[in-house]
């Protein structure tokens, strides 16, 4: 198949799971055959990235646009119909940019990649002859709905709720518009399918490419435990203020050489201000597999979130136990206590963690199922065939 992808940003590199998640679309599909052209807007950023990488596997074109919150801009949009998430993306130079591809290239069919991008599915689906996806990377109304529930903050709640409105009727509406909408979890189709009765859902959770992440033979650094993720996105950062400081008091106290490991890129001064010889805030490494390898357990605390949790399924298949929240292990049907640790209530979790730092039998049989688990489940060429399943015969009636 010749495939359009369109997605918010160019997917590399490599450094948060919205990226991943995008970018092992494209490889996938394309090591299975199939032609990918990716178009993605550009950050402005300075510095000049080298996608070669990404290059391999599809024709990338970039359309340059500043996706950043600006706050006059989502003040602004207090007086919009349209979601503040969903407008920053809407770019005129990029629907040209993609209406001129289609119309001097053939393509089987369109991937869009998150609900950011729906809108120019939509535009798509009026000019176009050609089926279009939506992958649903996260339930978007429904992370809002928990800033707002979970921020002490009272402009930031009222901002939140009024946003979880305005996406939510979005979302609704738009979901109904794809030949199919793709989600990654059971409980976004659930979701979805309340929002949208109409809509045509498919389930293909995200997955983990178990040839970059493996157990490795690293040294642990004693009493060490460890967060990855973007620290520009806000659930990542909510649940680790909490976390620092509700639960690792508790964890200090009992382990007083407790080291904590925060590795993810631009991390906020609300952050750094925690940094101290033990709690090591690295900002963006080039590659998180040392750190994760090093530590003897990976938390993840999250009280916001939707879709699945792509560092968990990477830390188990590095043969790594985890202690997550709920919400953070959504969509990952690991079993509790024997592949993964899940734990609701700050007193739980602080214990949680004591007890696998000292319990080395423990905490290793679990990163062991954790790692079969994974690798059964969760390897990205089998996901990449089920897209296929998927997309051939949409291909094939259009």
């Amino acid at each position: 198949m010749n495939i359009l992808q369109i997605a918010p940003r160019v997917p590399f590199p490599l450094d948060d799971g919205g990226k991943i998640g995008i970018f092992n679309i494209t490889k996938y599909l394309s090591l299975r055959g199939h032609n990918i052209t990716l178009i993605a807007f550009d950050d402005l950023s300075s510095v000049q990235q080298d996608y070669s990488e990404l290059e391999n596997y599809c024709k990338l074109f970039t359309v340059p646009k500043n996706s950043s919150n600006i706050a006059s801009l989502a003040i602004k949009n207090l007086f919009s119909s349209m979601p503040y998430n969903i407008q920053k993306y809407i770019s005129q130079e990029m629907l040209r940019s993609i209406f001129e591809l289609l119309k001097t290239q053939e393509f089987d069919i369109v991937h869009i990649d998150g609900l950011h991008m729906a809108y120019y599915g939509v535009e798509i689906k009026k000019t176009f002859n050609i089926p279009v996806v939506l992958r649903e990377h996260n339930i978007e109304s429904i992370i809002m709905k928990r800033v707002s529930e979970n921020s002490k903050n009272i402009l930031i709640k009222s901002f939140a709720l009024l946003q979880f409105k305005k996406i939510y009727r979005f979302e609704r509406s738009v979901t109904g518009e794809f030949d199919k909408c793709i989600v990654i979890t059971p409980e976004d189709e659930n979701l979805l399918r309340k929002m949208n009765p109409k809509a045509q859902l498919t389930v293909i959770p995200a997955g983990v490419d178990l040839g970059i992440y493996y157990p490795l033979p690293v040294k642990e650094v004693d009493h060490s435990i460890i967060f990855i993720g973007n620290l520009e996105w806000y659930p990542n950062v909510d649940g680790l203020l909490w976390f620092l400081r509700r639960i690792y008091p508790a964890i200090k106290q009992k382990i007083s050489s407790i080291k904590f490991y925060i590795v993810g890129k631009n991390p906020p001064r609300a952050l750094l201000s925690f940094a101290s010889p033990n709690i090591i805030i690295t900002g963006y490494v080039k590659d998180v597999r040392e750190y994760i390898s090093k530590s003897k357990l990976v938390v993840v605390p999250l009280r916001i979130g939707g879709g699945m949790r792509i560092k968990i399924l990477e830390a188990m298949a590095m043969g790594k136990a985890v202690i997550s929240t709920p919400i953070g292990a959504e969509g990952i049907n690991a079993k509790n206590d024997e592949e993964i640790i899940i734990r609701d209530g700050e007193n739980d979790l602080a214990n949680a963690v004591v007890e696998l730092i000292f319990n080395d039998e423990k905490r290793m049989k679990i990163g062991e199922s954790a790692f079969k688990f994974v690798s059964g489940k969760y390897a990205w060429n089998k996901i990449a065939e089920k897209f296929e399943e998927e997309y051939l015969p949409l291909a094939t009636k259009a």
